[in-house]
This record gives C-alpha cells, sequence and structure tokens, in this order.
C-alpha cells in the first residue's frame, strides 16, 4: 500500500497507426500523456484547431439536446400533474404519458460494446440533436410570440370596460370622441372644470375615463388629464378591447396547444437519451485524444508519443502496442529527477474510501509516504467516537456497506458510502465499549463494557482524558512518520532534532500519565524519568532549534523559539477535545430527545403510537447531524493536527486518458 512508481513512455511510430496506437493505450486506462520534451506545447485548439473545433461543437450539440429533453420533461411533468388537478375537477385528461426515462442518478453502467455502438451511430444521433434543435428554434418562436400577446393583452386589459370600438375615439368634426386610463387611479374630475365637456369614468386596474369635449376643448382637456397621471389609448382597432382580449386568449390557447404538440414531438426522442449520454463521453475521449495529440511531436510520417504508465503494467502496454504496431519504437524510462509524474495510490479496499479524505487536502506528492493506510485506522477510531451510539452504527454501517457495494451508484458515491459504512462499525465497537443504544437511559443497569460518558460518576472526564491520549497517539504516530521521512532523504540530525524532540516530550508527558492515572501509587522512579526525558526533549530543542541560522544570536532566538512553539503543539493536543465534545453532544440530544418520548409515552391509550411517531424524526435528524460533524471534524483533525507534522502534499492525481466521462463507467 503506497504510492504506485511510475514509468516514463516514449514512442516513435508512424502517422497511419497513430489511432491504433492511442487506441490500443486508451483501451487499458492506464496512460497518461505528457508534452515531448522536443516540442513547445500548444493548446488543440490551435495547430489541428479544425478537428478540436468540430468535436468541441458536437459535444455543446449533445449537451444541448440533453439539457432540452430534460427541460421539456420536467415541463411535461408539471403540465400532466395540473392537468391530474384538473380532471378531478371535471376536466378532460390529457392524452400522453411520459417515459420513465431518468435524468439523475449518477453516471450509467455500460459495457465497451455499448460504447462502440453509440460512436457507430454517431450520424443518427447528431441527426437526432438537429432535429431537437430545430425543435427548440420552433418552440422559442412560440415562446416569443406568446411574450408579445401577453404584453398586448396587458396593454388592452384596461381598456375592456369600455363597450365601443377603439377606432370610434377619434374627431368627427367638432366633437372628439376620447378614453384615457390612469393606474394610480386619480380622480380627474379637477379637469373638467370650465369646460364643456361630458364624461364618464369606471374602474379597471385603476380608472378609465370616457370624455366627449368640442374639438376647441379638446386640446386643454388633454393637458389637465396628462398632468393628473392620464394616458389616452394608444389603439385604433375596428373593434372594442374585450374583443381585442378574446382573440389575445384565442391566439394564446392554439399557441399552447403547438407548445404541447412540439413538446410531445420533442419527448418522442426520449428513447436516444441514453445513446446521446454515451456519445457526449465518446466525443469527451475524442476530445482528449486531440489535446494529447498537441503534446506530440509531428512530421509529416512520424509522431513522437510521451507520457506516463505505472509501472507494474508499463511493460505489458508497451508489447501491446509493438504487437498492435511492429513499426513502432517504445521505450520505457525511469522518471528524472527534474520530472513530477502523476500521483497514483494503490490501497486495498478497505483503505481506498479514505483517499478522498487525503485528495480534499491534497494529493500526496510522488515518491512521498503515502498517509491513507495509517490516517485510515485514526479517522475510523475518531468517526465511531464521535457518534457514539451502536444503534446509530449498525444503522450506518448496513446502509453505507449496501450502498458501497452495490453496483447501482457511482464509484465516488460508493466510497463515500463505505466511508460511513465503516464509521457505522466503529460506532458500534465504541457504542458497545460506550454502552451508547439510542442514547437510552438503561439506570442502574451496567451495559457499558468500559464507562459511559454521560456517567455522572466521572464518565464525561474519562471521555476527556481517552480523546486527548488518542490525540497525543495520533501526534506521536504524525512525528514518527516525519522522523523516518527524514532520515530517508540523509538528513538524521532533522529527524532527531526536529521530530524526536517532540516524541522525547510526549513520552516524558506518557510517563506523567501513567504516574497520574494508572498506578494507583506513584512511581518515583517514573517520575524521575519523565523529569529526564522532558528536560532532554527541551534541552534539544533549545540548543538546536535554531541551528540553521548563521549567527550565533539567531542560533539563541531560534532555540526560544522552538521553545515558544510548543504553545502550539499544546493547542494541537487540545484539539482533540472535540471527540469528547462530538460525542457528549450525540449523547446528550439523543437523552434529550429520548425524555420527551418518555413524556409522550405516559399519554393513555396513545401515548406509544406518539411517542415512536415523534421519536423515529427526531433520531433521524440526531443521527443526520451526527455524521455530518464527525464527518467534517474528523477530516479536520487529520488536515491540521496529523498532517500538519509530516505531510507536504502538493501532488497531482494520475488522469489516463479515456477516464474523464460525464455519463458513464464502464462494468
Amino acid at each position: 500500500m503506497a504510492i504506485a512508481r511510475m514509468s516514463h513512455l516514449r514512442l516513435v511510430g508512424l502517422r497511419r497507426d497513430q489511432n491504433k496506437i492511442l487506441d490500443s493505450l486508451t483501451s487499458k486506462g492506464i496512460f497518461e500523456a505528457r508534452a515531448t520534451d522536443c516540442v513547445q506545447v500548444t493548446s488543440p485548439s490551435s495547430g489541428e484547431s479544425g478537428l478540436y473545433r468540430e468535436l468541441k461543437l458536437k459535444q455543446g450539440k449533445l449537451a444541448f439536446a440533453l439539457d432540452f429533453l430534460k427541460a421539456r420533461h420536467a415541463e411535461a411533468a408539471a403540465r400532466l400533474k395540473d392537468n391530474a388537478r384538473e380532471v378531478k375537477r371535471g376536466g378532460t385528461p390529457l392524452d400522453f404519458t411520459l417515459s420513465d426515462v431518468k435524468y439523475s442518478g449518477g453516471r450509467m453502467l455500460i459495457t465497451r460494446a455499448d460504447f462502440s455502438d453509440a460512436a457507430a451511430r454517431e450520424y443518427e444521433l447528431m441527426h437526432v440533436c438537429e432535429e431537437l434543435e430545430r425543435i427548440s428554434f420552433d418552440i422559442a418562436d412560440c415562446k416569443t410570440r406568446a411574450s408579445a400577446i401577453k404584453s398586448s393583452t396587458a396593454a388592452y386589459a384596461p381598456f375592456a370596460v369600455v363597450p365601443l370600438k377603439l377606432s370610434e375615439f377619434k374627431r368627427v368634426g367638432d366633437i372628439v370622441l376620447s378614453v384615457y386610463h390612469n393606474r394610480a387611479a386619480t380622480p380627474p374630475y379637477s379637469a373638467f372644470d370650465g369646460l364643456a365637456c361630458a364624461y364618464e369614468v369606471r374602474q379597471s386596474d385603476g380608472l378609465v375615463v370616457i370624455c366627449v369635449c368640442r374639438a376647441a376643448d379638446f386640446e386643454q382637456t388633454d393637458k389637465r388629464l396628462t398632468a393628473l397621471g392620464y394616458a389616452a389609448c394608444p389603439f385604433t382597432d375596428d373593434c372594442t378591447a374585450e374583443q381585442k382580449l378574446s382573440a389575445f386568449s384565442a391566439e394564446l390557447g392554439d399557441i399552447d396547444r403547438r407548445l404541447w404538440e412540439l413538446t410531445k414531438t420533442a419527448l418522442a426522442y426520449e428513447k436516444y437519451v441514453n445513446d446521446l449520454r454515451i456519445l457526449y463521453d465518446v466525443i469527451e475521449l475524442d476530445i482528449e485524444r486531440a489535446e494529447a495529440e498537441a503534446k506530440f511531436a509531428k512530421t509529416d510520417s512520424a509522431f513522437v508519443l510521451e507520457g506516463w504508465l505505472p509501472e507494474a503494467a508499463a511493460q505489458d502496454a508497451a508489447d501491446a502496442v509493438t504487437e498492435a504496431c511492429p513499426a513502432t519504437f517504445v521505450q520505457l524510462l525511469a522518471p528524472e529527477e527534474r520530472d513530477e509524474p502523476p500521483t497514483l495510490a494503490v490501497n486495498n479496499k478497505v483503505v481506498a474510501p479514505y483517499e478522498d479524505i487525503t485528495n480534499m487536502y491534497s494529493p500526496p506528492k510522488y515518491g512521498e509516504i503515502d498517509p491513507n493506510p495509517i490516517m485510515s485506522v485514526f479517522y475510523f477510531l475518531f468517526f465511531g467516537i464521535m457518534v457514539g451510539d451502536a444503534a446509530y452504527g449498525l444503522i450506518l454501517a448496513v446502509a453505507g456497506l449496501v450502498i458501497g457495494m452495490s453496483k447501482k451508484f457511482d464509484t465516488g458515491f460508493k466510497r463515500l458510502a463505505l466511508l460511513v459504512g465503516m464509521g457505522g462499525i466503529s460506532a458500534i465497537v465504541w457504542g458497545i465499549i460506550f454502552g451508547g443504544y439510542f442514547s437510552i437511559d438503561f439506570g442502574d443497569k451496567k451495559v457499558a463494557l468500559w464507562f459511559n460518558p454521560l456517567d455522572e460518576n466521572g464518565g464525561p472526564m474519562q471521555m476527556l482524558v481517552l480523546s486527548i491520549v488518542l490525540g497525543c497517539l495520533q501526534m506521536v504516530v504524525g512525528y514518527a512518520i516525519k522522523f523516518v521521512a527524514l532520515c530517508k532523504q540523509g538528513k538524521p540530525f532533522s529527524a532527531i532534532f526536529d521530530a524526536g524532540s517532540i516524541i522525547i516530550l510526549f513520552g516524558a508527558l506518557g510517563c506523567l500519565a501513567v504516574n497520574m492515572f494508572l498506578l494507583k501509587t506513584p512511581v518515583f522512579a517514573l517520575t524521575i524519568v519523565a523529569i529526564v526525558l522532558a528536560a532532554l526533549g527541551a534541552g534539544l530543542i533549545l540548543f538546536f532549534g535554531g541551528r540553521e541560522a548563521k549567527n550565533p544570536f539567531g542560533k539563541v532566538i531560534g532555540g526560544f523559539k522552538g521553545l515558544y512553539g510548543l504553545i502550539n503543539l499544546l493547542s494541537d493536543v487540545l484539539s482533540y477535545c472535540r471527540l469528547f465534545g462530538l460525542c457528549l453532544a450525540s449523547c446528550a440530544i439523543g437523552l434529550a430527545f429520548n425524555t420527551l418520548g418518555g413524556i409522550l409515552f405516559d399519554i393513555p391509550y396513545v401515548g406509544y403510537v406518539v411517542g415512536v411517531i415523534i421519536l423515529i424524526p427526531l433520531h433521524v435528524f440526531n443521527l443526520g447531524i451526527g455524521v455530518l460533524s464527525a464527518y467534517v471534524h474528523d477530516a479536520r483533525l487529520q488536515f491540521l493536527e496529523f498532517y500538519g507534522k509530516f505531510y507536504e502534499g502538493g501532488g497531482r492525481l494520475f488522469a489516463p486518458l479515456g477516464e474523464r466521462t460525464k455519463y458513464i463507467r464502464y462494468r
């Protein structure tokens, strides 16, 4: 269990064999292209830009088609739901059945044959995309027209109370018939003072004024009404506003029916959804290869390819290439000092899920110690302590392991489920040790194998001590790893002064702890050992902490600075008190919920039914928040308190060709 050793592959082949060579390497899923030393790398959008742009255009059309179908599916589902409510009120049911196509749920599980079949049907599937694009234009036109009609409807609506044709509002001889509208509903009466006018005021989204006046008074009337916020009707249709609104309503109905027909036509292509998804990733593979080819050195007849392969599989991959293309020269080289190979962690099925925790922080550098095997042990222990309940742990273990071993889910989700499932196993163990079963108070009965964290007779204190002891143990392991790493780098003095001194101090602390907590009668010799170890550790820090400084004053300051840094070490130790806090919080919240349930149980006849109905969601909430807290705070302890002691990180994960898929995964 370590970081896989990588081989640098250098290959010289004929241009006519290029696709065959890439197919051979890609099919194994173990080759990552790198820039050829003898060529300046350019982006794939330059050079052979035509092919790259064509691939991106195809992928964009596929993405649009899938998003378009998803949107139409959602619209149809909403329409059918509304129609179901209308049917209950006596409406007519729609003659349409929505397909069971799923637009969520992770990547599809397919075979290589499915992948090849979708690639062979590219012309057919791209034609589907073009048809969906045409339908989308028709839908967009309909929606644009509907939007315009709705705007016109809003403009005509206030004049629906006017019984005359809109074309009649004009000057006829010496008489002017006009109509005005004001949304603010300001009374218009002052506008007609002193003028020979007849008018009628009607209520319609404000006030509508129908006015008849002499042509000589019209200008003054219009000015006064405008000053009050009234606007003249701008329409001159040879019909009433009500008739116009009816026409708009009929047209909107036609558009709605047209949209529904277009939606049904689009959804007829849902049978191609899975094929479109596969083709999307087929194109993604072609794009990957185009990006890789931008890193090649090429002539008219030959090309040079370089990349990384896991050392264990490198020779088999090289043999497969030379067998497929005998004219190809393949060379396997060890990484040079200036190289930065990608990181591929090789761990068993138990440790592998914990790699995601480390990768959230930073992948290890190539050649660095893989921290996952050791970190996984502490993460496992701490997760169980923070949950602290055997019943909760059983639920997590069953759910997590069942999901993690299922083939229905994506790899990332399964690894997370396995992580939680293993944390559930740890919670079962610690729950039995603490006597935690749904936080039930068993009274005077002794159900804990060791102690109950909520026990009034020292339970919280024992929990606090356990948390600090485990924290100190993990920190000692971290400094021990640093000690070994420095020795491997040929820095034995740095190992002793920077890591060994801290380990010695923890040894002194351990001796004191044994004397104070484990032995009934303190042993004087053990106290002397603790004092000697503390003096030795502090002395190493004081006298050698500033050894890299060039002047004596700097060396002295460096030593005292190292001693002052022990305060941060104490802070790191206290960080592990979160084990204590989260365990007690989970137990106490569960106990409070049980107390509430106990009160409900006392209700005659229905008490137990009501109590159970209330307790189930409360415990689900406690379990959910407990798992989330354990996941986050456990990761924090690893990142800061553990990795901060020895881990550098900064690596780049191995990304072989063919693995960058969005919708598919292989059986």
